[in-house]
């Protein structure tokens, strides 16, 4: 989903490393943002009470002495969090320190959560599965980030926290780190255990590393593309793989770019419903796996003409694939297809739920410019709470698959 290093040998532990901005007024910032979120959100309290909102602001703000400006930013994330809203949030991010990240990409896979980039001195690693850190079960640390996020399922979790790992701060926040040297124990492609000391290290295209599968699977050659379409004539499938919610006619909130630089979803919807019904394909493929929102709609308008064409709407035939990643925008997308079509779900279940808060804007607290999201709308797409959308056949993708170039999700769909 997204790219959430000059190497510093300084140990130290939190509480020696915790001093404030002194040029911050936090406690000014912290009445801002009590009057300001549950103002501006569509309905902040939805879920928890204003007395909870407030007590944990005066949490925060009687220890503003001795927290880092990180780590006032984290326990802002964590009580806003708890709010069960997911595009809800304190933008914590602005106060990383670049210095101290891990250079590590990371996924979750079936089988556990594997390394797929590191920079060339760590190349030893590539393809291992991390199962302690710091002598700390991978589980231990799952369950420390897990709440930074308003977990609404698995997914959630799934799809964030291997961008979460490699953030130092974050595991010397935890306890699950004191130096800025990290012991990982791992587990090799032959299944035997070892432990590797990994620093911090810049990171970026121009000198990673990659774990290089023997090939690569449809869905992952076009993982970046706003949407891009495939005619695999082999098994007489259209394969269509909708990863933004984003094009020309529909760019994203605040864009100042050339919108000429942006793919025309127009174009590309005129392309699909030609090919669609101009060609006698056995399966239509529509992949949401890697979507993770933007505006729906473009996708809606898209789907309710497919609905209306009985070539491409049978039951059978038009299969939509859900993923952990599928969430805002990508929901109401999935959704439509649920109510309008015959589609069969296969994949995973989705971190974006049904009916949920969205339609995201932004405010900045005065002082410390930490940036604030919060949702002022509220969608509903189903008359159940549903936590997410569950596919009718869930198949999951495991490191063998991938290493092998294969997509079982794929696969499982061609054979029916």
């Amino acid at each position: 989903m997204k790219n959430w290093i000059l190497i510093t040998c300084i140990i130290f532990t939190i509480s020696a490393k915790s001093q404030p901005n002194k040029s911050i007024s936090w406690g000014t910032d912290l009445e801002f943002l009590k009057a300001e979120l549950p103002a501006k959100h569509k309905s902040f309290y939805a879920e928890k009470s204003e007395t909870y909102f407030f007590d944990g602001i005066k949490r925060i703000t009687l220890q503003i002495d001795s927290l880092s400006d990180f780590e006032i930013a984290i326990k802002l994330q964590q009580l806003i969090s708890s709010f069960g809203d997911s595009h809800t949030g304190a933008n914590w991010s602005q106060f990383v320190d670049k210095n101290k990240i891990l250079p590590l990409h990371l996924f979750w896979f079936s089988d556990g959560i594997f390394i797929l980039h590191t920079t060339a001195e760590n190349k030893e690693i590539l393809g291992c599965k991390i199962v302690k850190i710091n002598g700390n079960p991978i589980q231990v640390v799952i369950d420390s980030l897990s709440t930074l996020l308003t977990v609404d399922n698995n997914a959630v979790i799934k799809s964030s926290i291997p961008k979460l790992i490699p953030l130092v701060q974050l595991l010397q926040f935890f306890g699950l780190a004191k130096a800025e040297s990290i012991e990982l124990q791992l587990e090799n492609q032959e299944g035997e255990l070892f432990t590797y000391s990994i620093k911090p290290a810049y990171m970026d295209r121009e000198n990673r590393v990659m774990f290089k599968p023997d090939s690569l699977a449809l869905c992952n050659r076009n993982e970046r593309a706003y949407f891009v379409d495939y005619e695999v004539a082999v098994d007489n499938v259209y394969y269509i793989q909708y990863n933004k919610c984003i094009s020309r006619e529909k760019p994203p909130y605040g864009f100042k770019g050339e919108l000429k630089k942006l793919p025309s979803f127009q174009e590309f919807q005129e392309k699909i419903l030609k090919t669609a019904t101009k060609r006698s394909f056995d399966k239509i493929i529509v992949d949401l796996r890697f979507n993770t929102g933007g505006n729906s709609s473009q996708g809606t308008e898209l789907i309710e003409k497919m609905a209306e064409i009985k070539k491409i709407n049978e039951r059978g035939k038009l299969y939509v694939i859900l993923g952990r990643f599928t969430f805002s925008s990508a929901i109401i997308n999935a959704m439509d297809f649920s109510n309008k079509t015959q589609a069969i779900f296969v994949g995973e279940e989705t971190s974006g739920k049904p009916n949920h808060y969205g339609e995201v804007r932004s405010f900045t607290l005065p002082n410390s410019g930490l940036n604030i999201n919060y949702s002022t709308k509220y969608f509903k797409r189903s008359e159940k709470n549903l936590k997410t959308i569950t596919p009718d056949h869930i198949i999951e993708t495991s490191f063998k698959d991938f290493k092998e170039g294969k997509d079982p999700v794929y696969d499982w769909i061609i054979k029916q």
